[in-house]
């Protein structure tokens, strides 16, 4: 999905995320600010992160303040995918404080909540290191933001594997097994000639017969070190093209064994719906 469609959907976020904090989009329901604050008053506030991180969601903000709040003039040198040492500044705004103030707790949800899916995902990446095995997000993830999270694991450097069930055909246990089992499965497959799909196995005998049968994309579900190493070694009695993936129980702690094993792809879901919030801040100064 092109970066220009998915700013839409960021923008049309923070918009509803606004509303939520205020009920509506209006100076006058901040009650702290409209009490106690002049309404000429300028200033100048930064946004800077409390830890090392992997920026994400910088653009986002920016495409926010240009059509929401044009008043407010905003600078950064940084970009989506900066590895940003400790007290960087992530963006500077200036202008009405009553409107900083107002989006404040907005805009930090929003780019912490990237930057930690972004952050934890180069974690992973790091760990699998120079071996040839690419990682792959998942469908687990927080409900109504599947596109920007999946935005924050390519930008953290994993690959964006199917977005929904519509893109990609793959073939899960409970598939096979509503199928009746993995012969019934590849009969079907045959008399319907699909020619594209994913296959999940969850047993070496499994992986014999779809590879047999023709199948080139096979998904290794939960399986241990040894198994997969014993499934991966069949490729060399074929001459296809023939991709593996890993998947099942996959985290930060065993992630550089698995992706030694050679398999093609590693998914993992830890990367959306594991990563621990980083701390980025808000400072008027």
């Amino acid at each position: 999905m092109g970066y220009e469609k998915v700013s839409r959907i960021a923008v049309r976020k923070l918009i509803s995320e606004l509303k939520d904090d205020l009920g509506s989009i209006n100076l006058k329901n901040d009650l702290t600010s409209k009490t106690l604050l002049p309404n000429s008053l300028i200033g100048r506030a930064i946004i800077t992160n409390r830890e090392k991180i992997i920026l994400c969601g910088q653009g986002f903000l920016k495409d926010f303040l240009k059509q929401k709040f044009p008043m407010l003039a905003f600078k950064s040198k940084y970009s989506d995918g900066n590895e940003l040492n400790k007290n960087s500044i992530i963006l500077e705004i200036n202008g009405n404080v009553k409107f900083i103030l107002l989006i404040e707790r907005t805009i930090l949800n929003f780019v912490q909540h990237l930057s930690s899916i972004s952050t934890y995902t180069r974690k992973f990446v790091k760990k699998i290191g120079s071996t040839k095995t690419k990682l792959l997000d998942t469908r687990k993830t927080t409900t109504g933001l599947r596109v920007l999270e999946k935005y924050a694991t390519k930008i953290g450097g994993a690959q964006n594997h199917r977005q929904g069930l519509y893109d990609q055909l793959l073939i899960k246990d409970n598939h096979i097994k509503l199928l009746g089992g993995i012969d019934n499965t590849l009969n079907i497959i045959k008399k319907k000639k699909i020619k594209k799909y994913i296959i999940e196995c969850d047993s070496l005998e499994q992986v014999q017969k779809c590879l047999k049968f023709g199948s080139s994309y096979i998904l290794l579900d939960n399986m241990s070190p040894n198994e997969i190493k014993n499934c991966i070694n069949l490729k060399k009695n074929f001459k296809r093209k023939i991709l593996f993936e890993i998947s099942g129980g996959i985290n930060h702690d065993n992630i550089n064994l698995y992706s030694n094993l050679g398999s093609d792809f590693i998914s993992s879901s830890k990367i959306t719906n594991s990563a621990k919030s980083v701390d980025i801040g808000l400072d008027i100064i």
